[in-house]
């Protein structure tokens, strides 16, 4: 496709968990620009935290390769247009967008949409209880994304095989995803990778944690690079 059609993006979270490499201004990710520069950079789907979620997009969106990070507990990746990804070369047209994936262990709670609107200091401008995932819409901090996103955001949140998962969608400016259409987007993402990741052994060990189980979820899903 001609490079109108391939959206240039850069991926917001540079953790140590992330581990990416940046290059250009602002710590941004090198982006692609044409089917012949650009490697194939799509997966269907990739497993983290040691196999027990397995991450993979609506039709459409693929798994960055290039940001694939993993341990036996915790991982990230992120989602975005195979088209896009695979420099043209495979998948249909779809609305540009990113959706990070992070994965820590489970505390004993999991932080509301209030609490982490308050830790990235941004309003909550909307909760939703979605049938996989309960998603906040976030007021700002999505225009650090990539250039041309939008300020509004969305983040989601959800517990399985004793992880949790937390989920951010970035779009461009007044795309349908930085509206309702992201709450939507963000549970298809959820049950997608709920319904194809291996149910834990119930028997697994559990790890013990003496930490503001709130505070340490919330610092290891969303780090202070990551806000």
């Amino acid at each position: 496709p001609p490079r109108s059609t391939l959206f240039p993006y850069t991926t917001l979270f540079r953790s140590a968990l992330a581990g990416c490499d940046t290059t250009g201004s602002n710590n941004a990710l090198s982006f692609l620009a044409t089917g012949e520069e650009a490697p194939n950079l799509a997966l269907a789907r990739t497993t983290l935290a040691g196999g027990d979620v397995t991450v993979l997009g609506p039709d459409g969106y693929c798994v960055d390769a290039s940001t694939q990070r993993s341990t036996r507990t915790t991982g990230f990746a992120t989602l975005a247009s195979c088209n896009i990804l695979s420099g043209g070369q495979s998948g249909p047209i779809v609305e540009p967008g990113i959706v990070t994936v992070t994965v820590q262990p489970a505390g004993d709670t999991a932080p509301t949409m209030a609490a982490l609107a308050a830790a990235i200091g941004t309003e909550l401008l909307a909760e939703n209880e979605m049938s996989a995932v309960t998603v906040g819409h976030m007021a700002t901090g999505g225009e650090t994304a990539f250039d041309g996103s939008d300020t509004r955001h969305w983040r989601g949140v959800f517990e399985m095989n004793g992880h949790i998962v937390g989920l951010a969608l970035y779009a461009p400016k007044d795309s349908p995803l930085v509206g309702a259409q992201g709450a939507a987007f963000l549970n298809t993402v959820s049950s997608r990778i709920r319904a194809n990741s291996t149910a834990q052994d119930p028997s697994a060990e559990q790890s013990q944690n003496t930490e503001d189980p709130v505070a340490t979820t919330l610092s290891r899903l969303f780090g202070n690079n990551d806000l």
